[in-house]
């Protein structure tokens, strides 16, 4: 009885952690005005899960050479900027990698707002797998306060992720009707990581700097904005569109 309330409480814990990405996907998937096939969003959101783990391993590689260690923390030889920088460049192209190897070239993959409309999908599920990695020991040990960050990185983190690919995305589908699809793709991820980086320090300063949580919040309504506009303009465009070259 006591391991079954035991599995009970751990799996409440986990669906808790998966909910906050899986409301902000239900939320930009009625965007879509022709929805795509549920078995192929069902796939790239867990090969945005299956992201997550492959930028854990880039971002131990990358810290570990900065500080000398995988655990290691920012140091006065190296710029908070630097280091927030390159890791959000790595969630951005990770988050990327489950639209390029799984949907660019399948026949659903078929119109410009699809671009966005997978990308966030791919983006959830790196938030599910963070969430549930960050949130389980803290819910073990203290469910009130577990939800409470959950609730914060609804409203955070998870959002962060959704618009940041979602802005990818938007580059992605203009990448269709550009001559230089590789170097339109990569505009879209730096642009993306540059974004990811300021509200990454943005959190670390929020404390130091008056009006610190003003400015996230001007940084992701803005974001927010930006994406909306994009859906508008992706949803004008009428052009079907043939199978792409990775990128």
């Amino acid at each position: 009885m006591e391991a079954a309330v035991v599995v009970s409480t751990n799996l409440s814990y986990v669906l808790f952690a998966l909910l906050p990405p899986i409301l902000w996907l239900m939320f930009y998937l009625r965007e879509d005005g022709h929805p795509e096939p549920k078995k192929l969003l069902i796939l790239v959101f867990v090969g945005g899960m299956a992201s997550a783990i492959l930028a854990l391993v880039g971002e131990c590689a990358w810290v570990a050479l900065a500080t000398g260690s995988c655990r290691g923390g920012l140091d006065a030889n190296l710029s908070p900027l630097v280091l927030f920088g390159v890791i959000a460049l790595i969630e951005e192209y990770v988050k990327y990698l489950p639209v390029k190897f799984l949907v660019l070239k399948k026949k659903d993959f078929d119109e410009p707002i699809d671009g966005m409309i997978y990308m966030m999908t791919a983006a959830m599920g790196f938030a599910a797998l963070e969430n549930i990695l960050f949130l389980f020991p803290i819910f073990r040990s203290n469910a009130l306060l577990g939800m409470e960050i959950a609730t914060n990185r609804f409203l955070g983190a998870n959002l962060l992720h959704a618009l940041s690919s979602g802005l990818v995305g938007f580059f992605l589908a203009r990448a269709f009707f550009h001559p230089r699809r590789h170097h339109f793709v990569a505009l879209g991820i730096i642009i993306a990581s540059i974004l990811h980086t300021i509200f990454n320090y943005l959190i670390l300063i929020r404390g130091i700097i008056p009006q610190g949580t003003f400015y996230l919040i001007l940084l992701l309504s803005t974001m927010a904005v930006m994406v909306l506009i994009d859906f508008e303009r992706l949803k004008k465009t009428r052009e079907v569109v043939g199978p792409v070259d990775p990128v």
